[in-house]
């Protein structure tokens, strides 16, 4: 009786155990979806195993979220990323596999990234999940069993080695994230009696092969044991954070896997843990070396929430981004890595994203460019795509010192670059000031890239430059502009030479050295042709240098306005080709209709009238008035002679007038048969428009 009371006992209080960790569970489910990382959706990507075993239910499944971590409809609006859900309960099996779209191509290189979570039960978690690449001829149906067998390997019954392997998912290699430690020399228990691994660890083999196990006897008991290779033993898994895992394959077969190799809450990359294993790739038994691939993961009376979140799977999407920054004014200089540049000088920060290879387009790529410090950026941006296409963006949208920017089109074989360009000045300062540019993230549907960081220094001065009289100014089209600046120093030195350069929208105008002295401010005009200066906004530039790390930089806008303009653009010749001599007074049209195109944006009225010498045959004969106007078929008509005649006026219009005139209107020869010869003919036409301003 004594034994029963005891066992009741003992059931009791797992009985309450198993009610508080469904809480804590749950609970944890939340805390690991609020603080999941950024990383891919899934949609196409990835699909659940169908795969069953005896007593345990496959529960995988994918939980697509918003920015904020909450559940949201797959295909949502909302929908940010994915994670894979493999386990969350006591004796569950779950499998995700890739879709075929998605197959792991072992004769390539690859490189996946990804987080996983293995929830915060420390020492009474189980079991964990496995990294599995497979030919299984079952194919998403390939399982195996559930608690320590993780899905994947083998399930020990006690049998020999070749039966446990027959069990396992066939043709495949498969890398353990293991939380549970079994070792108890048991049946079905005795996986981990190995003294050189920890209770949580890294570890992998194959799967469907024999001698991944080895058989031994413990009492009475049969039990296999599993051969571990490639061991990484960890810290406690099981700690409500997130893992960073990199997995680099090579096409040699050579898998180095890494775990904790960047930080959860700041992404700034750690050293991790790291092994690696040459995969014999005849394992597979792959004609094409296209795998099946994903996670399995199990539990048994012990538990975690398995979650795995993408980040990077290079055989979808290979890219890079490779940040550059460069001072300008230094003739482009590269100072990326621990450059200097001075107070004043405009440096270009340029992010190159390429894409390399992959099945998918790079899609809906999101740009989150960190700003740095004590620089000024312009206002404006660009983005240029491979194709030549320039998107632009606004560098003053910034929040958390990042600016988000979505790039307007997918990057591809056929349009592989997007070159991403920031402008912006140097900060004055008073001691040598470190700058960072930190690394940019470029966040796309299926592919998360992070560019390296930058870091240079703005070197402080130690001589004073001010440049007074340059002032911002509007000037007429065609007109030419005058600036007048006055350059000083707060420093005595017996020779101080300086350069003194001048751009216009960024175009050298002049570059010449000048001696200054604190005691005479050096006057400094300049005259900009007409010709070098464009509609709207110039930006006028000087900058004094001494060449020792001492600047100045000043700018000024010359606004150049389109008062209107006066132009006749278009008067057609007047041929009336050959005609017959007519028995009576006859008057012909041209043989193309008479037609004007004009300007007249000059605000004013403006008028349009014509002059015309005599008719004028091959022998100097001439037809008098043989020239006539008629405004309409109606009208009466006015000889075109030597006197001005007004044929069309208006008020001035932003838009081009145009006008032609119908048959047996506008300018008409009119020919009298007692006076034309058989001979050829010619006059001239003189067009003058004039304008009148408004007063």
């Amino acid at each position: 009786m004594m034994k029963i009371l005891i066992v009741t006992s003992i059931m009791i209080a797992l009985t309450l155990g198993v009610g508080s960790r469904t809480v804590s569970a749950d609970a944890d489910y939340d805390t690991a979806l609020k603080s999941s990382p950024e990383a891919l959706t899934l949609t196409g990507i990835f699909q659940t195993g169908t795969g069953t075993v005896s007593g345990a239910s496959n529960v995988a499944t994918v939980v697509t979220l918003d920015a904020k971590g909450n559940v949201v409809p797959e295909g949502s609006a909302t929908a940010d990323k994915s994670l894979v859900k493999i386990t969350d309960a006591q004796k569950q099996v779950g499998s995700e596999w890739s879709t075929a779209g998605n197959k792991f191509d072992i004769n390539k290189d690859n490189l996946t990234t990804m987080w996983m979570y293995f929830g915060n039960a420390g020492g009474n978690s189980g079991d964990g999940m496995a990294f599995v690449l497979q030919n299984d001829a079952r194919g998403t149906a390939a399982i195996s069993g559930a608690g320590q067998s993780l899905g994947v390997w083998g399930v020990d019954n006690g049998g020999r080695e070749s039966e446990i392997a027959n069990s396992a998912i066939k043709n495949s290699w498969a890398l353990e994230f293991d939380t549970h430690r079994n070792g108890d020399k048991g049946t079905g228990s005795g996986f981990d009696d190995l003294n050189s691994i920890n209770d949580n660890h890294l570890a992998s083999a194959y799967p469907n092969q024999a001698g991944a196990y080895e058989r031994h006897l413990s009492g009475f008991n049969w039990y296999n044991k599993l051969g571990h290779n490639g061991i990484i033993n960890t810290a406690k898994l099981s700690n409500g954070k997130w893992w960073h895992v990199t997995l680099d394959y090579k096409s040699s077969g050579l898998m180095t896997y890494t775990i904790g190799d960047k930080d959860p809450s700041t992404g700034a990359a750690l050293a991790g843990q790291t092994n690696s294993f040459n995969i014999d790739k005849n394992k597979f038994a792959s004609a094409n070396g296209q795998l099946t691939w994903g996670f399995t993961g199990a539990t048994g009376d012990k538990y975690e929430n398995n979650l795995v979140m993408f980040e990077k799977i290079s055989s979808l999407v290979s890219a890079d981004a490779i940040q550059k920054v460069t001072d300008v004014t230094q003739n482009n200089a590269d100072v990326t890595n621990n450059g200097t540049v001075v107070s004043g000088d405009e440096l270009n920060f340029q992010s190159t994203l390429t894409y390399k290879d992959g099945k998918q387009d790079w899609q809906k790529i999101e740009a989150l460019l960190q700003v740095p410090n004590d620089v000024t950026l312009d206002k404006e941006a660009t983005i240029k795509y491979a194709d030549g296409t320039i998107q632009k963006f606004d560098t003053t949208k910034v929040t958390n010192k990042v600016i988000s920017v979505v790039l307007s089109k997918s990057l591809s074989k056929t349009n592989n670059t997007a070159t991403i360009s920031m402008n912006g000045t140097a900060n004055t300062v008073t001691s040598d000031t470190k700058v960072a540019s930190p690394a940019s993230a470029f966040n796309g549907k299926n592919a998360m890239i992070t560019s390296n960081a930058a870091a240079f220094t703005i070197k402080a001065s130690q001589q004073r430059f001010t440049i007074t009289g340059l002032v911002n100014q509007t000037i007429n089209v065609g007109q030419a502009a005058k600036v007048a600046a006055s350059i000083n120093t707060d420093t005595i030195l017996e020779s101080n030479v300086v350069s003194v350069t001048t751009k216009l929208n960024g175009t050298q105008l002049s570059d010449e050295l000048i001696i200054l002295n604190k005691l005479d401010p050096y006057p400094y005009p300049e005259t900009i042709p007409a010709n070098k200066l464009k509609l709207g906004d110039n930006t006028y530039t000087i900058r004094v240098d001494d060449g020792y790390g001492d600047s100045k930089t000043v700018q000024s806008t010359i606004t150049v306005k389109d008062l209107g303009k006066i132009d006749l653009t278009t008067v057609n010749d007047l041929n009336f080709g050959t005609i017959p001599i007519p028995q009576s007074t006859t008057t012909y049209n041209p043989v193309s209709a008479m037609n004007v195109e004009l300007e007249a944006s000059l605000p004013g009225s403006w008028n349009l009238s014509v002059e015309g010498s005599d008719v004028v045959g091959t022998d100097k004969s001439i037809l008098k008035g043989a020239l006539i106007y008629k405004d309409s078929v109606n009208a009466a008509e006015t000889v075109v002679n030597s006197n001005s005649l007004t044929i069309l006026n208006g008020q001035s219009s932003a838009s081009k007038v145009t006008k032609t005139w119908a048959k047996d209107t506008g300018i008409l020869l009119k020919v009298k048969p007692s006076e034309v010869k058989t001979q050829n003919y010619k006059a001239t036409i003189n067009w003058t428009l004039s304008h009148t301003p408004t007063e």
